[in-house]
């Protein structure tokens, strides 16, 4: 338990605004110092777990789980993620409880007490009830968004391809949106229970009790406290974007108007002649201080952010010893410390290496960020929402758009033939709920499919024959093996039907199933391979494939360029909001499997319009985060 009332009587009282300025800098040296300690023991952890996801099979991933479930490799890789979360947990939260706490109590702090005192405190989350509260922290903060998270799972979200399914349905979305709501009330319950056990030394179900009192007695002054605080850190953030991102960015976007756009240089020919034109020196410039405006620029803004969300802590850890103690807290002044000054001359050092990154992308922009051409766009289900699913509509709509290519499914049915058909069953489109698996070929062309564009018109189950008749040499077609009867068997037979139709060079072979896609590879080289998966650990590009098909979250610029190194092409699917559309076709991977076509299309169109300025915050907006 921690002791309280330990102030030094001589030290002078000051207001908790004047205490909070004063901490800034410690602070903002805490979490610097933090971040790189956290970020070295953290890339040393998934080095040892893409080493160990990699033994023996070259990557563990959704595709191969059987043969990582059932090995060594599972308890493994469990406890180091463990490991990997604990590490975030410890930096970013528990450490800066405590490290709020050391000021607002006028202790002395360093990086190595609060971390070794967020370290020790990790047994007191060994509870069943303290587990809940770190799984909670993991998991349920970030999809409510209400509650102190960290950086690893800030960004987490339900993957697209699911929340389809859960949107689809009215039962599934209601049901979805009580657990959010049972979630956001948790949070607002329980909201000091972590400081409850740091604090006050409390087990975890007592301070889950201590909480509730809490927020029971003064939960509604304390969310006016909360809101207001909200407001005005949000309107300091926006004040300081406003002045030192927006308002240069507008600067620089208008030196920009008369110089010429997507202008290659030759910075090499005009170190060479000694000389270049005014206008060359005009666009490198532009570059240089737009990179300088953006990089700058955002890390003042990171910077003031990281702050803000220190004040918070502190503010909130404030709030919770007032009420907890019912008694105001008295702030002790906090000593003057040199150090202050070295962090002044390290933030001025940070600067002036920003002004030389910034100098060296403005020369290397058209290496750097000018993709040679646009990333491909394949059109889910056969033409994705332009028609009917899985329809021969659908791949003539697909081909209208010059799309590269249209995916869809296949499945065997009880005579030996092959259908297209991506549920288990036929219930959803034909109310029948019997699966391709269980019925004949004719029974199959007596169903009818209610077309899913909503106009009304019957279609018959298409067949992988009439498909590759539609696609033959007008469009590639992803062949995805699906559900049970995806099988060496279905390799055989499917590669036999091709060969028939003489659409080798037409078809690409994929499935979520990597025993099967192995085995394509293997056996029929001279077929294209894909292997599908939505998570993974490991060098996926070692994977006996030639293209890898990811799920948005895997879809990463280092683990992109990891394929490309080794001769492979990234896939990304299902890519479907207007962000995620920006984001990819904005990427190295090579194309993106969506829904949205002419989504895709309106925005590949203003990716290419886009000015060298925009060019560059899209690319260095990650920068700091």
């Amino acid at each position: 338990m921690r002791k309280r009332g330990l102030k030094v009587e001589e030290q002078k009282r000051i207001s908790f605004g004047k205490l909070a300025f004063e901490a800034l800098p410690e602070m903002w040296g805490f979490h610097f110092i933090a971040a790189i300690i956290l970020t070295v023991v953290v890339k040393a952890f998934l080095w040892v777990m893409n080493r160990v996801g990699e033994a023996g099979v070259g990557a563990a991933t959704t595709a191969n789980i059987g043969k990582v479930l059932f090995s060594w490799r599972a308890p493994v890789l469990l406890l180091l993620g463990i490991l990997v979360v604990l590490c975030y947990i410890v930096a970013e939260l528990l450490s800066q409880i405590y490290l709020a706490d050391d000021i607002i109590e006028g202790h002395e702090s360093s990086i190595r007490r609060e971390l070794g005192m967020g370290i020790r405190s990790l047994r007191r989350f060994s509870t069943p009830t303290g587990i809940l509260v770190l799984l909670f922290i993991f998991i349920a903060v970030p999809l409510t968004g209400i509650g102190f998270s960290i950086s690893l799972t800030e960004s987490f979200h339900i993957p697209n391809f699911i929340m389809d399914v859960v949107y689809s349905k009215p039962v599934y979305a209601l049901g979805y949106l009580a657990v959010l709501l049972l979630l956001l009330w948790v949070a607002y319950r329980y909201c000091f229970v972590v400081h409850a056990i740091l604090l006050d030394g409390m087990k975890p179900s007592e301070g889950r009790r201590t909480s509730a009192k809490i927020m029971k007695e003064h939960g509604k002054g304390i969310l006016l406290s909360l809101l207001k605080l909200y407001l005005i850190l949000f309107a300091i953030r926006f004040a300081v974007y406003m002045l030192f991102c927006c308002l240069p960015g507008i600067l620089v976007e208008h030196m920009g108007r008369t110089l010429p756009h997507a202008q290659v240089i030759d910075i090499v020919g005009i170190i060479k002649a000694g000389s270049g034109s005014e206008t060359e020196y005009r666009i490198i410039l532009y570059r240089v201080l737009s990179s300088f405006v953006i990089l700058v620029g955002g890390y003042i803004f990171a910077t003031v952010t990281l702050l803000c969300g220190a004040y918070f802590m502190l503010q909130f850890t404030r709030f919770y010893l007032d009420n907890r103690h019912e008694v105001a807290s008295d702030f002790p002044e906090r000593p003057k410390k040199t150090l202050y000054r070295r962090k002044f001359v390290l933030m001025l050092i940070v600067t002036v290496l920003l002004a030389l990154l910034s100098f060296v992308l403005g020369i290397v922009y058209d290496d750097v960020f000018v993709r040679a051409e646009p990333v491909k766009i394949v059109a889910h289900r056969a033409g994705g929402t332009l028609a009917s699913e899985n329809s021969l509509e659908g791949l003539n709509e697909a081909i209208k758009h010059k799309c590269y290519a249209s995916e869809t499914d296949i499945q065997r049915t009880k005579d030996g033939f092959y259908v297209i058909n991506h549920d288990n069953d036929f219930k959803r489109l034909t109310g029948v709920a019997k699966a391709p698996k269980d019925m004949t070929m004719d029974e199959i062309k007596e169903l009818r499919i209610s077309d899913t564009t909503g106009n009304g018109k019957e279609l018959s189950v298409a067949t992988i024959e009439e498909m590759l008749d539609v696609i033959k040499g007008r469009e590639k077609l992803f062949i995805e093996l699906k559900g049970a009867t995806a099988d060496k068997q279905m390799v055989d037979d499917i590669v036999r039907i091709v060969r028939e139709k003489d659409c080798v060079g037409d078809v690409v072979l994929i499935s979520l199933s990597y025993d099967v896609i192995d085995y394509a590879e293997s056996n029929y080289p001279e077929f294209e391979t894909g292997t599908l998966f939505f998570a993974g650990i490991g060098d996926v590009s070692k994977l006996n494939c030639d293209l890898l098909i990811m799920e948005e979250e895997m879809g990463t610029e280092t683990r992109i360029r990891k394929i490309h190194d080794a001769g492979k092409r990234a896939v990304v699917w299902t890519v479907n909001t207007e962000e995620s559309m920006r984001s990819f076709l904005d990427s190295d991977a090579d194309a993106v499997i969506t829904d949205e076509i002419e989504l895709a299309e309106r925005v590949q169109k203003e990716l290419d319009e886009r000015t060298e300025y925009e060019v560059l915050e899209a690319k260095l907006s990650d920068f700091w985060k």
